[in-house]
Formats: structure tokens, sequence, C-alpha cells
């Protein structure tokens, strides 16, 4: 590898790695706001496998903001950031949930592409309905 790869590799790691902190600091995000009962449902449908989908938000106040972007898109280094939980439910006692910021939950259908389309289809529904929440 030359000097000019491995920088570029190099900043594609750093990359990666500040949108999983950011994921993980969503998802502690979510959980306490689902601890002090802080989301409202927008959206809810049951798929072919009789799985029930929720999908929820809610507003994380005061959120760190950390990209020279965000910074200037706000010109505060805070903001208030809306989180979506995705919840799904499989018979009487198996749960599922995910937790995503706005722009990572609108990216969602993209990244399922030829596949699941069923899936797909719950969540442009859910942006739709998201949009006018």
């Amino acid at each position: 590898m030359t000097r000019r790869e491995l920088e570029l590799e190099g900043y594609r790691q750093r990359l990666f790695a500040h949108e999983a902190q950011r994921r993980a600091d969503d998802v502690g995000r979510a959980l306490e706001l689902l601890l002090n009962d802080r989301f409202d449902p927008f959206y809810s449908n049951t798929t072919s496998d009789n799985g029930k989908h929720e999908f929820l938000f809610g507003i994380a106040k005061r959120v760190p903001i950390d990209d020279i972007l965000g910074l200037s898109r706000t010109g505060s280094r805070t903001e208030d950031r809306r989180i979506i939980l995705w919840k799904t439910t499989f018979g009487s006692c198996e749960v599922i949930a995910s937790a995503y910021h706005d722009g990572e939950f609108k990216s969602l259908p993209k990244k399922l592409d030829g596949q699941a389309p069923e899936l797909k289809k719950l969540l442009l529904e859910a942006i739709d309905r998201l949009s006018a929440a």
C-alpha cells in the first residue's frame, strides 16, 4: 500500500468508528427516553410473518454536536435530536427493538434494495408517517 492509500484507509476507519460511536450514543439516548416514557407512537403495522411492528419517536434534548457540518448548520454546540424506536413483537414473548437517528432511519429502505420488499414497504410507510408527525 502507498502512503496515500494508508491515509485514506485511516480516514475511512475514523469515519466508521465515529458513526459506530454515534449509533451507540443514540441507543443510549433511546434507552433513557424509553425508561422515562418519552416515546410517542407514530405508526404500526403487522407483516405476513405475524410480526407487529411499532414505530415510536422521542426527542433527545441538548445532544452534543460533534461534527463541523452540524455545528455550522445550527450555530450551536448542542441540538435536540429525534430518535426513532422500531419495535417488533413476535408472538407473546419475543420483542426486538432498534433505535435510529433521523438520517439513519430514513436510509434504511435503500439498504433493503432488492431484498425483503415487505419490510421495505413498511419502512417507506413509516417514514411517510414520520414526516407528518
